[in-house]
């Protein structure tokens, strides 16, 4: 009787939790993605992650008796977006008096540069009654404004800085101070100089006064600022050359409409564009407009400042070449990860490697700056290969001003396609296992960021056309300015002026 009732009992349960189980089974939360937007299938808490202007990520969440979650997130381009046509300023080109004029016209300096040449040009030249060139004395080249140099004024110029030279050409019988000022001219498409010029002879036994037009110290002076000062300038003021990237693709910078900037006896600076090669609306990067930049510090040479706008057209160009795409195969994330002797051995699943279906997005944060991007990845388990969604941020920390920047793994979720307008939760385990394990990401982050930080800046030669100098950028070191929900970033160059190589 006893053992009838028991199996009675438990047919009874078996019974009872085949009718009630289907009843209680929770909602499913899926997403479909319909022209109107994204529509999820079951009432979820609904909150946005990134930034806007910027890559904006919304997560419908849903939660379970248990303790469980279960998300699916979608991301998205925010505007405003930048105008490819516009040209705006996003950067500037900062050249430090120290790439002047170090105080002594030494190599690699401007002034070292135009005292060479000048002596070079007029070695063994001999004009009768003043005698033969001998040498080229107090050389000084600097960045200069009318506020602190009145002086000036008296040759009817008003531009809010210029270039300053002044030197004395000394030959047999007369000393001839030169005393040249470079104003910039900067239009939507060239940097020019407009060149003032003093040149006063002072004679040592008396010639007459004739031998000043005879000389032409204006048009000595002149001639000299052409062919050894701008052009100099223009090399070192002018926006970064175009950088050729692997796989043939171009980074391009050019001139904007805005103003040039002057600290005298410090540093002047030239504002730059990036040039924006795609049209298309729904991936064009967003504008936030500009930003502050930080200030020089005594003794840069070069140095770069690059609003967030020109990052992020930056990183636009990089992921519309596939450059990025590239390089998160090589840095093999998934590599790591199908290696990996637990999931070798107690998972079927494999990655394989990501690409970008958005271009990333920069934006400021807490301690530097943060990059948001979309992924897809195809999970492979057995047969069936599924497109799983990756949302990932990644943390840029500027610690110190000559220290690598270090970059780690931020945010990441994972969501899949069960078709393509419909999106599901998956592994959700697997992906806060892997949130975890983070750490163990931050050196290989690090050094690609490092790798394409040298491809894009480091070891470049500018020079223009028919110039004998270039201008030789050998390292960079990274640093960074958040405020008011904007940032720049500030590349100082370890830059100096070298013969053009053939």
């Amino acid at each position: 009787m006893k053992v009838a009732v028991g199996l009675a009992l438990v047919v009874a349960h078996a019974i009872g939790f085949a009718v009630v189980a289907p009843r209680c089974r929770a909602p499913e939360l899926s997403v479909e993605l319909t022209p109107q937007g994204p529509v999820p299938s079951v009432a979820a808490e609904v909150d946005h992650a990134g930034a806007s202007p910027g890559l904006d990520y919304t997560r419908w969440t849903v939660r379970y008796r248990g303790g469980f979650t279960r998300s699916v997130g979608v991301a998205a381009l925010a505007g405003p977006r930048q105008d490819p046509a516009a040209r705006a300023c996003v950067g500037r080109v900062v050249v430090g008096q120290r790439l002047l004029d170090d105080g002594r016209a030494g190599p690699g300096t401007i002034a070292g540069e135009m005292k060479r040449q000048i002596e070079n040009e007029l070695r063994g030249e001999r004009i009768v009654g003043v005698g033969a060139f001998q040498r080229v004395e107090g050389l000084g080249v600097a960045w200069a404004t009318l506020a602190m140099n009145p002086s000036d004024a008296s040759i009817h110029i008003t531009p809010s800085g210029y270039v300053r030279a002044a030197a004395t050409l000394v030959f047999d019988r007369v000393s001839v101070p030169l005393v040249v000022m470079l104003v910039p001219q900067l239009t939507a498409d060239r940097l020019d100089f407009a060149v003032y010029a003093q040149a006063n002879l002072s004679f040592d036994n008396g010639v007459v006064q004739w031998l000043n037009d005879r000389l032409g110290g204006n048009k000595l002076a002149t001639r000299f600022a052409r062919r050894q000062l701008d052009a100099n300038l223009v090399s070192a003021l002018a926006p970064p050359p175009p950088f050729e990237l692997p796989g043939g693709a171009t980074l391009q910078f050019g001139y904007c409409a805005g103003a040039v900037e002057v600290a005298d006896h410090a540093w002047g600076a030239l504002p730059f564009s990036v040039v924006i090669g795609g049209t298309d609306p729904a991936t064009l990067p967003p504008r936030r407009g500009p930003a502050q930049h930080p200030p020089v510090a005594p003794g840069v040479a070069v140095a770069i400042d690059i609003d967030l706008d020109g990052l992020n057209a930056l990183l636009y160009e990089l992921w519309r070449a596939k450059l990025l795409d590239r390089r998160l195969a090589e840095a093999g994330l998934d590599t790591r990860f199908n290696e990996d002797p637990l999931v070798a051995e107690m998972l079927t699943l494999r990655l394989a490697p990501p690409r970008l279906a958005l271009p990333p997005v920069l934006s400021p944060s807490q301690h530097g700056l943060a990059l948001h991007a979309d992924a897809r990845v195809a999970i492979r388990d057995g047969e069936t290969t599924t497109t799983g969604r990756v949302w990932g941020g990644l943390a840029f920390s500027f610690v110190a001003p000559l220290a690598p920047v270090a970059v780690s793994l931020g945010e990441l979720e994972l969501t899949c396609e069960r078709t393509p307008t419909t999106l599901v939760p998956c592994f959700a385990d697997l992906v806060a296992a892997l949130r975890e394990r983070g750490d163990q990401f931050h050196g290989e982050l690090t050094r690609a960021f490092g790798k394409l930080l040298e491809e894009v800046f480091v070891d470049r030669r500018v020079s223009g056309p028919g110039l004998p100098m270039e201008l030789v950028i050998k390292r960079a070191a990274p640093s960074v300015m958040v405020a008011a929900g904007n940032a720049s970033l500030r590349l100082d160059l370890d830059a100096g002026l070298a013969p053009r190589t053939p």
